[in-house]
Parts: structure tokens; C-alpha cells; sequence
């Protein structure tokens, strides 16, 4: 998953299942950038025991809490 794909809401709802498998199949983490500007990331199953060398920084004005 080397190449910038692009793909509205629908095409990915659709496709969510063949794009993790994807994912699963490499080793880079992807990361989705909402309308809102906001981004999700997802990354490799045999990753997760290595979440925490991730740093996300909250870069929205509101704070959840």
C-alpha cells in the first residue's frame, strides 16, 4: 500500500475489510484524513504490541473528556 489511494465515505465503508486485510499484509500504518481534518489510524494487527511508540497529539480545539 505504498501509493496514495483516495476514496470517499462509501467506497471505503465498502471496502473497509479488503483494506485492513491490506493493511495486515504490510508493515506501514495508514492514516485516513476525515473532511473534518481530522485523521484515523490504522495499522498492522502485529503492531499493536508496539502502539505506545506512537505519539498522536490533539490538535483539536475541543477537549473530550
Amino acid at each position: 500500500m505504498k501509493d496514495l489511494k483516495e476514496m470517499d465515505f462509501e467506497t471505503l465503508k465498502n471496502n473497509f475489510d479488503n483494506l485492513c486485510s491490506e493493511i495486515n499484509e504490510g508493515t506501514d500504518a495508514v492514516a485516513l484524513t476525515l473532511h473534518s481534518g481530522r485523521k484515523v489510524y490504522i495499522m498492522p494487527e502485529q503492531s499493536y504490541d508496539n502502539i505506545s511508540r506512537f505519539v498522536i497529539q490533539n490538535t483539536s480545539v475541543k477537549v473530550l473528556h
